[in-house]
């Protein structure tokens, strides 16, 4: 019985492993979709709040489907309000304060300070629910920040610096968001915390970033495709599959493998983009690359 166990727990975490990756996979094409939606002007908080309140209605069709009817939604009132909470001061805050970085230093600055979550999420991981990251796998995390530093450095620039705190505050709160996550959504179906997470989010951003209802209208008849493509590949897919694969494995195990995003973006802007890497970035994505796979090895007894 023990052996059986231990072989489903090695199941559950290689699945949980794989989901991670492809939800890093799915957020890769947020700058594609989100500079094309830019190119056309549409601003930050009103791309954000259509994308995450379409998703939330894309989700729940998934949900309805799945289910076939409405009482997956019901997850009891305090799960309920924790999964609203999460996307208004979770997803919705993230995202405003990391878009409050970009529009102050660079993109490259912005990003590095973003990934700083993970040491984060492992500091928090072990001081609330008492993990430890195994000794062998430590050196993930200072291999996955250089790889993620040489990616970007050539585009490192400081700007003005309050974007410094708000990129850093953007890393915090997507830090609580995974740990507050992880404790409180454990066993509750990805895909029903999800569409309430991302209506959460979508509202709180609607306030923010439309004082004219008109707008809404004129943003979905500019930038349709783009919002669409969006809301389902980083926001259903990205954040169910994310959300699934957080119950499965660590905390920090979760946030390191979540860095195949940056990977992922840099790839199609090479495909779709034309841009080219330069060998330091090369070597970055190596590092990163080995860091995945290190953080992606058979746990050890």
């Amino acid at each position: 019985m023990t052996g059986v166990h231990t072989e489903s727990e090695k199941s559950r975490r290689s699945l949980g492993i794989i989901e991670i990756l492809a939800s890093g996979f799915c957020f890769g094409f947020l700058g594609i979709f989100g500079k094309k939606a830019y190119e056309l002007g549409i601003k930050p908080y009103e791309f954000l709040a259509l994308r995450y309140l379409l998703a939330a209605a894309m989700t729940a069709m998934i949900v309805v489907w799945r289910t076939g009817g409405i009482r997956a939604f019901n997850l009891g009132s305090k799960i309920t309000l924790i999964s609203i909470g999460l996307g208004c001061f979770g997803y919705a805050v993230f995202s405003s304060f990391y878009f409050l970085a970009l529009e102050r230093i660079s993109a490259s600055m912005t990003v590095i300070l973003l990934y700083t979550y993970p040491v984060l999420v492992a500091a928090g991981g072990a001081i609330i629910f008492k993990e430890r990251i195994p000794f062998s796998r430590l050196p993930a995390i200072p291999m996955a920040f250089a790889g993620m530093l040489f990616i970007v450095w050539q585009d490192f620039q400081i700007g003005e610096p309050i974007g410094l705190l708000f990129g850093l505050a953007s890393a915090l709160f997507y830090a609580v968001y995974i740990l507050v996550s992880s404790f409180f959504l454990k066993g509750v179906d990805a895909f029903a915390s999800t569409f309430w997470i991302q209506l959460g989010a979508g509202t709180a951003l609607l306030f923010v970033g439309y004082s004219n209802p008109a707008r809404v209208g004129e943003v979905l008849a500019i930038a349709w495709l783009p919002i669409l493509l969006i809301s389902f590949v980083c926001s259903v897919l990205a954040m169910s599959l994310f959300m699934s694969g957080l119950l499965k494995v660590k905390n920090w195990e979760a946030s390191l493998l979540s860095m195949a995003e940056p990977i992922t973006g840099v790839a199609l802007g090479m495909i779709f983009l034309g841009e080219r890497l330069t060998l330091l970035q090369t070597g970055g994505a190596a590092l990163v690359f080995m860091a995945l796979t290190l953080v992606s090895l058979p746990a050890k007894k």
